[in-house]
């Protein structure tokens, strides 16, 4: 995965101008790069949805200094899958803000039980530290699922693959197939 640099980010003047159309672009890229459940959104971030990420925050925040912009690439980087990671940001979505309030008590944790299954083997998501707590879950988890040479094998050959949560009243897999999945494989390159 390319890493982004300074030279990369449009700035705000120019960013305005193409805003429109790069919004039309990264709305489909994100389609074909995320995988629903009934109560979860799980997007495969790439550069594409990195890179768009950080032009949006330069843009509304109307950032000219190149250090803050620096800052700005160094903080969602950590976003970007590497050669033997997936990187999956993981949404809560629920209907309406009453069934959200009753629930998400209840989800507290979830992100300690997210998984990759694919045919018969399996690997558990690490998630961003500090995120949430014991008692306050956040609606936005960030996911890693790093892969050794084995388990990176048996996924490229893999053809059931499903991101699920694994938790009490909340057991819900999606599966990853066709375009998304053909994907995937070829970006896990360890």
């Amino acid at each position: 995965m390319q890493e982004i640099r300074s030279e990369d980010i449009i700035p705000p003047e120019n960013f305005e101008k193409q805003r429109d159309e790069a919004t039309r672009k990264i709305i489909e890229i994100k389609r074909t790069r995320r995988v629903e459940t009934k109560t979860f959104s799980f997007l495969f971030e790439s550069r594409d949805t990195v890179m768009n990420q950080i032009n949006e925050m330069v843009f509304i925040e109307k950032v000219k200094d190149p250090e803050e912009i620096r800052r700005l690439i160094e903080v969602y980087s950590d976003l970007l899958p590497r050669p033997d990671t997936f990187s999956v940001s993981m949404f809560i979505e629920f209907r309406d803000e009453r069934q959200m309030s009753a629930e998400m008590p209840r989800l507290t944790g979830i992100e300690n039980t997210v998984y990759l299954s694919f045919d018969g083997h399996e690997l558990k998501a690490t998630p961003e530290e500090g995120r949430s707590t014991e008692v306050l879950e956040s609606t936005l988890q960030y996911l890693k699922f790093h892969f050794n040479r084995v388990l990176a094998d048996q996924f490229r050959s893999a053809e059931n693959v499903y991101i699920e949560t694994r938790k009490s009243g909340y057991s819900e897999a999606g599966k990853i197939s066709g375009p998304l999945l053909q994907q995937l494989k070829s970006e896990l390159t360890v």
